[in-house]
């Protein structure tokens, strides 16, 4: 009998369990994915913030969120859900550059802070990230990534520049289902 394909593109991955998809991130560094974890992130909006209102130069967050891997989950089990995230961080770092930050922010969400881009910039990163994490994610009916993104306005902190793209973020998945 064939097994199934795996419903996660893992080229040079690892198919070794790892730690736990469903433990909250909390520290400087998510331990399943390797990126940046909450409380790095806050350190960087702070300082980020604080570059941004002084040179007076752009920066847009842009959030990203994996809907659907409870249901993924049951289907495929706990370690694919794992590789998953990992290839999620994986593809998102690959369509940053090296100044902007990765972190993984919540069980299912992912922040990313584009340095030095505003708003139209940050639509073509969002959608060349979207068309990336698509192509990985051969299991679009169980699980799939929504995007918002928001660049602070004059003299406003990075953090309500969050708020608004989670509120795009909750909006799109909204509207997928």
């Amino acid at each position: 009998m064939e097994s199934a394909p795996d419903p996660i593109e893992t080229t040079g991955t690892t198919t070794e369990p790892g730690p736990d998809w469903r433990v909250e991130p909390t520290g400087w560094t998510d331990q399943l994915t390797g990126t940046d974890g909450p409380r790095l992130w806050e350190r960087i909006l702070s300082s980020e913030t604080a570059r941004v209102k002084r040179y007076h130069v752009h920066a847009t967050v842009v959030l990203a969120e994996l809907t659907g891997i409870d249901r993924f989950s049951a289907v495929w089990g706990a370690d694919a859900a794992g590789r998953l995230f990992v290839q999620l961080a994986r593809t998102l770092a690959v369509e940053v550059r090296s100044s902007d930050h990765i972190a993984r922010l919540g069980l299912t969400r992912f922040g990313v802070l584009l340095i030095e881009t505003d708003e139209v910039a940050a639509i073509n990163f969002v959608e060349r990230a979207r068309a990336a994490c698509d192509r990985q994610i051969r299991t679009p009916d169980l699980v799939s990534v929504a995007f918002g993104w928001a660049g602070p306005t004059a003299g406003v902190d990075l953090r309500a520049a969050v708020d608004t793209a989670a509120d795009r973020l909750a909006a799109e998945i909204a509207g997928a289902t």
